[in-house]
């Protein structure tokens, strides 16, 4: 499963590198018209093609990697949709994906548009399912569920047990009311001690709920588990947790993966829905702070001036760009208005992802009747960045 810093790291790999985008399903591929073998078939064919154009002193290792890519795909057995393969002198990661993915071979950088498109386009989900004996962590991501970790909750009571029987061994000689009374308190004390213990596991529970908002950044955590313990854990979390967290008051400790998955779906596909139609509507609603229609957007964009952008699935126009400083916009001028250099021809998607890198841009993709209310603004909504002086002045 693709990872927020997995992502990171690919960025950090040293170049020149292929990567290589390709179907490895049987069936689908079937369907488009190839298999796996006509993958690698078609990417010698590519191939030939693209080194002509390649330096000369680069070749030999370009075709050196893209046989490695060939001989690899030959031989294994794809238990995926997809795979992008990213292959160097001194790297080799082969991410497989649960989804589609347009074939295509790059050599340089590593050609991550697609891949984080994906990744933007699938939101991500980590799921904590809890009960009294402990709590299992599970990532969720286009279609596929995968446990991560497993915290087991051990209460010892042993010696709690082994004093109360002291103590009525000592109180032995007393009249069996104060006998009885001894042994209330004891058992008093001892579910005191039981409560504290859950209270201090409801604590971890929450600071790993807290680090896995802080470092893998999901869209939403599902919170399952029986209404009592959930509810201590949610009260253990500080007020700005990051991302929201969605309480499911469901005892499904016990569920296989299949099971799990079966039973969570519907209810993230609830809370998807719901999701995009309040980020639509608060994108588009003119208050201090948005801003809508995809012209002003991109050049807002470009200038760093955008905190979160709100995009419908499947936009994606073709847009001009500067070869030289690299603005990019709708206008058919062959020149390019800031710096007056030749363009080119490039899709949103292609640059997109890279943009928002570079401006820590949050980018969040709606679909059906989301979608369909955003294209009333061009299909891109979203809101500015807030000038540090006021958020200085606001203290947050």
């Amino acid at each position: 499963m693709l990872t927020v810093r997995q992502l990171e790291a690919l960025y950090e790999i040293k170049t020149p590198v292929l990567t290589a985008y390709v179907r490895t399903d049987p069936v689908e591929a079937e369907r488009l018209g190839g298999s796996t073998a006509a993958s690698s078939a078609w990417g010698r064919e590519e191939g030939q093609i693209m080194v002509k154009n390649l330096p000369a002193s680069e070749q030999r290792s370009f075709l050196t990697q893209l046989a490695r890519v060939q001989e690899f795909l030959k031989k294994r057995e794809a238990h995926e949709k997809s795979m992008v393969i990213l292959a160097g002198s001194k790297t080799w990661e082969a991410i497989p994906l649960q989804l589609d993915v347009q074939p295509a071979i790059h050599w340089g950088k590593p050609a991550l548009a697609q891949l984080i498109g994906l990744a933007s386009e699938h939101r991500r989900y980590a799921l904590v399912v809890a009960d009294r004996t402990g709590a299992r962590f599970f990532d969720y991501w286009a279609g596929e569920i995968v446990e991560r970790e497993q915290k087991k909750f051990a209460i010892d009571i042993s010696q709690w047990k082994r004093k109360e029987r002291g103590n009525a061994m000592e109180l032995g000689h007393v009249a069996g009311r104060a006998v009885a009374k001894s042994r209330g308190s004891q058992k008093d004390v001892l579910d005191k001690r039981i409560e504290n213990q859950v209270a201090r596991m409801c604590r971890d529970i929450g600071q790993e709920i807290v680090k896995i908002s802080a470092k893998e950044r999901p869209a939403a955590i599902l919170l399952v588990g029986s209404d009592r313990m959930i509810k201590p854990i949610q009260a253990k979390l500080p007020r700005n947790a990051g991302e929201p967290i969605v309480a499911i008051d469901e005892d499904l400790a016990k569920m296989t993966l299949d099971q799990l998955k079966k039973h969570i779906e519907p209810k993230i596909a609830a809370w998807e829905h719901k999701h995009e139609d309040e980020v639509v509507r608060m994108a588009t609603s003119e208050e201090r702070g948005t801003i809508a229609g995809f012209d002003e957007i991109l050049a807002q964009l470009q200038k760093g001036r955008i905190r979160t952008l709100v995009i419908a699935r499947g936009l994606d126009p073709e847009l001009n760009q500067c070869v030289k400083c690299g603005w990019m916009d709708r206008s058919a001028d062959p020149v390019c208005p800031q710096c007056a250099s030749a363009r080119r021809r490039v899709k949103l998607w292609e640059m997109l992802p890279e943009l928002a890198r570079e401006h820590d841009v949050e980018i969040d993709v709606v679909s059906n009747e989301a979608a369909e209310r955003l294209a009333t603004v061009e299909g891109m909504a979203g809101w500015l960045r807030q000038p540090k002086r006021m958020v200085a002045k606001s203290g947050r």
